[in-house]
């Protein structure tokens, strides 16, 4: 295994089944390899068609929940390579979003970069106190969350994350509303299992007008402000690329 692979496994509460998958890497930072993401796309398209699922957990194994992009992966890459792999990438997030039905990531460890978005997509977040966030992608003449981040937290304080490129606690990033609760890592699967009882009481359909609801209050122009990330990032790659 040379990249990060995930299990699936159920979770039952409330008569309610719910898919939940747990990232691993050899590494323990879990990164997202192009082949990742794909799988990860997969995932969505094959339960979103089954009325079977109510749900989605994320979990991790490891050191990170998830360390962000492979950046590896992108020593291979030309300009067209990374372009792909940005596409991929930007295209789960919108696709989590505008899942049909919740996501909740559980974070025992640092979301950085894309593991951060990653978080930050899902619909409900349950985070250790010793994790931290970050969008570090700045520091290597790249950066991400510009679309999402001004939505969540405002334009000064998604600067500090995407423009200077700061990590936060889990007590900050709770105190912005970029999780939902803080608990002790001995305590991260009761709490899930307690979500995961409250969601099962509710019905399917009126969670899927949610989630239709909340992907409009972030933006109907997901599509188009993400183009233009991935054209303004394929730039910098490219211009990198050709300083090396």
């Amino acid at each position: 295994m040379t990249r990060t692979t995930f299990t699936r496994t159920e979770r039952h509460a409330a008569s309610r089944v719910f898919t939940e998958i747990c990232l691993r890497s050899p590494s323990g930072v879990n990164p997202l390899s192009s082949g990742t993401v794909a799988e990860l796309r997969n995932l969505l398209r094959e339960q979103a068609a089954r009325a079977d699922r109510h749900g989605l957990f994320i979990r991790a194994e490891g050191r990170a929940f998830c360390a962000g992009a492979d950046v590896k992966e992108f020593r291979s890459f030309d300009v067209d390579g990374f372009r792909a792999a940005m596409t991929g990438i930007l295209a789960l997030y919108m696709e989590m979003i505008r899942f049909p039905q919740p996501i909740v990531a559980l974070v025992q460890g640092d979301a950085l970069g894309g593991g951060a978005a990653l978080a930050f997509c899902s619909d409900y977040t349950i985070t250790v106190r010793g994790a931290a966030f970050g969008l570090p992608e700045v520091h290597r003449g790249l950066a991400g969350g510009g679309w999402l981040m001004p939505r969540l937290l405002g334009r000064h304080r998604a600067a500090e994350m995407v423009l200077l490129g700061r990590t936060l606690d889990a007590r900050r990033a709770l105190e912005l509303g970029l999780v939902g609760e803080v608990c002790e890592a001995d305590e991260l699967d009761a709490r899930a299992q307690a979500l995961a009882e409250e969601l099962g009481a509710l019905a399917p359909t009126g969670l899927t007008v949610a989630k239709t609801s909340l992907a409009g209050g972030l933006g109907l122009d997901l599509g188009a402000a993400m183009e233009a990330h991935i054209e303004a990032q394929t730039r910098a790659f490219a211009q990198m690329r050709a300083a090396a």
